[in-house]
């Protein structure tokens, strides 16, 4: 190879879009020598035969010339490096074909490359004197749009595919005529074919052609960095994988649709010739065997699949595309569900995400209810799962077993569908969208209030209504918003804390009290303390811990929906600040006591639930206080549901009637009126401390004797029967009464049984003595004074454990569910709820300090700790086979 090449004596520029060896061809013409003279001048290395008669020329000079040899054709020509390079096919690399590592190659498995050979347009060959372009070497190649014909494939003469090797160096090149050797034996070698490529014969195509604008499209494609077009205007990509999309498409075409439903999608004159048996073809045979899967290797064959692909990517959407698509794969295949949403990875390397979206748009008709939300059919860009299994146990911390309120009243039916019933499966759907996640996992992670049959059956009720896809839209709106924001509050940490302590009865009484509120005879505390036991912990009400398998009977709930009504704000806000007060005795300072999402996020949707934004809220504060069932009344008045009624009186409680409205409202009112006016430290002062009478506080304060009576037993004062008539019912020593009472901690009704007095009587003996009482309620319960005794009976393992009455219970329950392999089987066999038996070891855990059993995983089941082992060995042995001693 020389050092440096001397200019040419005369210099022809390329023309636009032409090939090297095309454009040196035409050099060596103009300068009337031959081809071999040319390269050798510019330094191309060469074999010569005996004598110099014969100069081989590189085979892969079109495809790649090294900086050398650029630089040496550059400065000969006065033509810029890069200029050089844009004649070769590296100018293409990365975009619409792939060179080998060593660029030497042309890639025949990527995007359609051709190893060698190049297309020609007859017309074009004649107007430029026989100038070849370098794009009809690629695989996408396959119409002249100036021309408006279908390229040629090959020499008419001799059959084969022109410039598959270089054109000979002996001769002054002709490029208008087919280079390839001679068919006749013996015939010189240097004169090729000799044919007339110019006179070749192809398809005109009328203008407007699809095929003429599939190939403008394909070009464009090619010669920019992105694609934003159809569906890829909401995500562009990058031009390898659209033509990689058109690829994969266009294999469909060739090898899997019938010729019939061809001929009925594109024009009749390109299916024609498409159909038409040609028996010239090299390796046609092995073509069809797998046709598209390598550059088809006819024009017309690559026309027919790039214009049926573009006639799917080029829809104004993912969804229209998806449509287009639909309506080939039904041809396709006998039915759409033989066809999974895996099933695209076997067409092809570097599919794009968008192909992968309108794949998943085409099959959504056949998806199941949950691939609907897995696949996020409804959205834009439907995509197959991203989420690891780590982003769905965070995102189920931010979700509570009974889904939000404002948001189940939207999502449920008029009819059909129980909201209490649907919450739980709301809430594990949540877990689904962009997950691999099963509906027994989800199920299990917020909460195992339902399990995956039980889900799948709404599902399918939910899949029957007409708002179906405004119902995924809904769920995968949230489910992005929790991913993408933080919450107020850890659900996974609300539904493991201990609420035995919530809302105890002193506290009801006290806050009945100061809002005014008859505190019932013990239903209406029970309502009052499941509802808040369900808000905070997001847990259904049958699970909370005072009264499992109790609380969701029908006529509980028909009572809690009264409660619903009568309460106020008053005893709302109080009640609102009881639960901030539980929070912060667990620690918990930082959440609120509830939380819902925006509900904004539902705008724009047809949902089957009513609005509760829509409930006029004066009228419905009217109608509540109207009827003996105001709730059922009101949603009827409304024209709304029970559960919208109920969640607006959640947040904007009616007010208190006025005093004139009955009596026994007006009764209310002046109790709440005597509260705040002798309260009960007052009360205590004049009746216990200063012994007025009740007739003289009757006189002093304004109240009716009935009034005060009831004031009385509220605070737990007992009353006179008469002056001193309680002393003839026998005496009490104070020494005794001490002892018994004080240090050995009995109950007055125990020590007034076993003197044969009312325990009224046995409450003036102590005000006598001056024998401080202990504050009514679990503090002075009989079997909360024995705990203490109990503990000190206990085995020393057990102790720190007995702190309450409920310490039986939760030891029995510990130890009997150790035999089996799972918490959630052990809450089964034994009738309660698994979330109830969770907070009691969790409870029993805190109290000793130490973990008492190893939680189930994957392939290995629930067993305890040593330390819980002795635990439950201690209490099995408290306990005994007759029960607590």
């Amino acid at each position: 190879m020389r050092q440096s090449a001397r200019t040419l004596p005369i210099r022809l520029p390329p023309v636009p879009g032409e090939a090297l060896d095309s454009w040196l061809e035409a050099t060596a013409r103009r300068m009337d020598t031959t081809l071999g003279d040319v390269l050798l001048h510019f330094g191309f290395p060469v074999r010569q035969s005996a004598g110099n008669q014969f100069r081989g020329i590189p085979t892969d000079w079109t495809i790649f010339l090294n900086e050398q040899l650029t630089a040496a054709v550059a400065h000969a020509t006065g033509t810029a490096p890069e200029a050089v390079t844009a004649m070769t096919l590296a100018h293409y690399d990365g975009r619409a074909l792939q060179l080998s590592s060593e660029g030497r190659a042309v890639s025949r498995h990527v995007l359609w490359g051709r190893g060698r050979g190049s297309r020609f347009c007859p017309d074009c060959l004649r107007s430029s004197e026989g100038r070849w372009q370098l794009s009809w070497r690629l695989g996408f190649s396959f119409a002249c749009t100036p021309h408006r014909r279908l390229l040629a494939d090959r020499c008419p003469h001799c059959g084969r595919v022109p410039r598959q090797r270089p054109h000979s160096g002996r001769s002054v090149p002709q490029p208008e005529l087919c280079g390839n050797p001679p068919i006749r034996p013996g015939g010189p070698v240097t004169a090729g074919c000799g044919t007339d490529l110019t006179r070749a014969s192809t398809l005109l195509l009328s203008s407007g052609h699809p095929v003429l604008m599939a190939q403008d499209r394909v070009m464009g494609i090619i010669n920019g960095a992105t694609a934003a077009f159809g569906p890829y205007r909401i995500v562009p990509q990058p031009t390898p994988a659209v033509l990689a999309d058109i690829r994969a498409l266009g294999i469909r075409v060739l090898s899997d649709l019938p010729a019939a439903v061809l001929c009925e999608r594109i024009p009749a004159d390109i299916a024609e010739v498409h159909l038409a048996t040609d028996r010239v073809v090299p390796h046609a045979e092995q073509a069809a065997d797998r046709p598209g899967f390598m550059a088809p290797p006819r024009a017309v064959d690559a026309a027919v699949a790039v214009t049926m692909a573009l006639g799917i990517l080029e829809q104004p959407g993912i969804h229209p595309a998806g449509e287009a698509l639909r309506g080939l794969l039904d041809e396709v295949r006998e039915e759409l569900a033989q066809i999974s949403v895996t099933s695209i990875d076997d067409w092809g390397r570097g599919i794009s995400p968008v192909l992968q979206s309108v794949h998943l748009a085409a099959l959504a008709p056949s998806l199941r209810p949950s691939e609907h939300l897995r696949y996020r059919t409804t959205t834009e860009t439907p995509r197959r799962p991203t989420k690891t299994t780590r982003d769905i146990e965070q995102r189920a911390k931010k979700i509570p077993t009974m889904f939000w309120p404002p948001w189940a009243v939207r999502l449920t039916p008029p009819a059909g569908i129980h909201a209490r019933a649907l919450a739980p499966v709301l809430a594990a759907l949540l877990l689904i969208p962009d997950s691999r996640t099963s509906l027994d996992q989800a199920a299990r992670l917020v909460g195992d209030g339902i399990d995956g049959i039980e889900i799948s059956r709404l599902l399918q009720e939910l899949d029957d209504l007409p708002q179906w896809s405004d119902i995924v839209t809904a769920l995968d709106r949230l489910a992005g918003h929790l991913d993408a924001d933080d919450t107020p509050i850890d659900y996974g940490r609300r539904r493991l804390l201990d609420y035995t302590g919530l809302l105890p009865h002193g506290r009801w009484l006290e806050i009945c009290r100061r809002t005014g509120t008859p505190p019932g005879t013990g239903r209406r505390e029970r309502i009052a303390r499941s509802q808040l036991f369900r808000r905070l912990s997001g847990l259904p009400t049958e699970s909370a811990p005072d009264d499992p398998g109790g609380l969701d009977r029908a006529e509980f709930r028909a009572t809690s929906l009264r409660f619903t009504a009568l309460q106020t704000p008053e005893l709302a806000h109080a009640l609102q600040q009881e639960a901030l007060n539980f929070l912060a005795s667990h620690h918990i300072h930082d959440e609120p006591a509830t939380w819902q999402p925006p509900t904004t996020l539902l705008a724009g949707l047809s949902l089957p639930g009513p609005d509760p934004a829509n409930i006029d809220l004066p009228r419905l504060h009217q109608l509540v206080r109207e009827r003996q069932h105001p709730v059922q009344h009101a949603a009827q008045a409304l024209g709304t549901t029970v559960e919208a009624i109920r969640h607006v009186l959640y947040e904007h409680p009616a007010p208190a009637p006025p005093l004139t409205e009955n009596a026994a409202r007006a009764t209310s009112r002046i109790r709440q009126q005597a509260r705040q006016t002798v309260p009960e430290e007052r009360f205590t002062q004049l009746y216990l401390d200063e012994h007025w009478s009740l007739q003289q506080i009757v006189t002093l304060t304004g109240f009716s004797r009935r009034v005060l009576t009831d004031l009385a037993r509220e605070y737990g004062i007992p009353l006179r029967e008469g002056p001193q008539d309680y002393k003839r019912r026998g005496a009490v020593e104070r020494d005794w009464l001490i002892e018994q009472y004080v240090h050995r901690r009995r109950t007055l009704p125990d020590l007034a049984r076993e003197t044969g007095m009312s325990t009224a009587n046995m409450t003036r003996w102590a005000h006598t003595h001056n024998i401080p009482l202990r504050p009514r309620g679990g503090a002075s319960h009989h079997t909360a004074l024995r705990a203490p005794e109990q503990a000190t009976d206990a085995p020393a393992i057990l102790r720190a454990a007995l702190t309450s009455p409920n310490a039986r219970q939760r030891l029995e329950r510990f130890a009997a569910a150790l035999p089996y392999p799972t918490v959630t089987e052990a809450a089964r066999a034994l009738g309660i709820h698994q979330s109830t038996l969770t907070t009691q070891i969790n409870r029993l855990e805190k109290d000793l300090g130490r973990p008492l059993i190893e939680r189930a995983e994957r392939g290995r089941r629930m067993r305890p700790t040593p330390f819980g082992r002795k635990v439950a060995a201690a209490a099995k042995r408290l306990i005994g086979p007759g029960g607590w001693p």
